[in-house]
């Protein structure tokens, strides 16, 4: 395939089909200040920060309309009691709704007991604002790792069937862990995000990742993935739609430029890169196994 520049949308390969492609799409429903330490991820912060959820969460909704998309929606509990009326908007568009946590706190900053008890609860809370069964959890930035990292197991009785909270990433995650879904002690379904390149040097394909690398790579990848029924399902925030947001003072390096950076036209980017695949949630991914 030639060369691809961003803004400008090639067809996808012509031996493949666009009704047999598919790629998982899910979105973490967070606000733009919910990072993952304090005092972001303390319950004042839903106070002391602007509100613009319900502004990103629109400019989502009306890509995924656009693109003909079903996604899974990771949602927060505490988002889903200041805004149930939006959350059943989403629910009510046929997307699927997942479990992100009772908080945006990491799991393994919590002990077992207590992180067990904000899934059970948090689970409870979604299905009652939505009338939906939530099937799929995803901690808070990938936390099930470190102390957490066999917790899993108590997700099939707690009412999960998958799980996508791990990534074959260093730093975040385990870069020895498998890259495509895979199965665990009870049948659950593990569905890690999906990287660039297997070696050393790897890149998430969420993110930061598919803001910065170059139109084609990011395409090629995407149309592979898809080509392959891989399973390993993108993930998008609804406040990397919102490039108007505040910037974030007193926050580390890292994290300025994995937030913040390229937001300014990645709306865009993103018709150019998911058009003419086909979106489907996580739990129809996993029906189909």
């Amino acid at each position: 395939m030639g060369r691809l520049l961003p803004g400008v949308h090639q067809p996808l390969r012509a031996e493949l089909h666009l009704s047999d492609l598919r790629l998982p799409l899910s979105l973490d429903w967070e606000d733009w200040f919910q990072l993952c330490c304090p005092p972001f991820d303390q319950p004042e912060a839903l106070d002391r920060f602007e509100c613009r959820l319900p502004l990103a969460t629109e400019r989502s909704l009306a890509l995924c309309a656009e693109l003909g998309a079903k996604a899974t929606w990771f949602c927060l509990g505490d988002q889903a009691r200041r805004h149930p009326a939006l959350l059943r908007q989403i629910a009510g568009q046929g997307h699927a709704i997942g479990l992100h946590g009772l908080t945006h706190r990491r799991a393994f900053d919590m002990d077992r007991a207590a992180w067990r008890g904000t899934v059970r609860d948090g689970k409870a809370l979604l299905e009652d604002l939505t009338g939906c069964p939530v099937v799929g959890y995803r901690a808070p930035e990938w936390s099930l790792r470190g102390a957490a990292a066999d917790w899993w197991q108590d997700l099939p009785e707690l009412g999960f069937r998958y799980d996508s909270s791990r990534v074959p990433l260093a730093v975040i995650g385990d870069p020895a862990a498998p890259r495509r879904p895979y199965r665990l002690t009870g049948g659950l379904w593990e569905l890690p995000p999906p990287v660039l390149w297997s070696g050393p040097v790897r890149m998430p394909l969420w993110g930061w990742g598919p803001r910065m690398l170059p139109f084609g790579l990011v395409r090629r990848a995407l149309e592979d993935l898809a080509l392959e029924d891989a399973g390993t399902p993108l993930v998008l925030h609804p406040w990397e739609l919102d490039a108007e947001q505040p910037r974030l003072a007193g926050i580390s390096l890292g994290h300025r430029y994995t937030h913040g950076i390229a937001l300014r036209g990645y709306e865009a980017r993103l018709r150019e890169l998911l058009g003419g695949l086909r979106l489907t949630t996580l739990e129809a991914w996993v029906a189909g196994r």
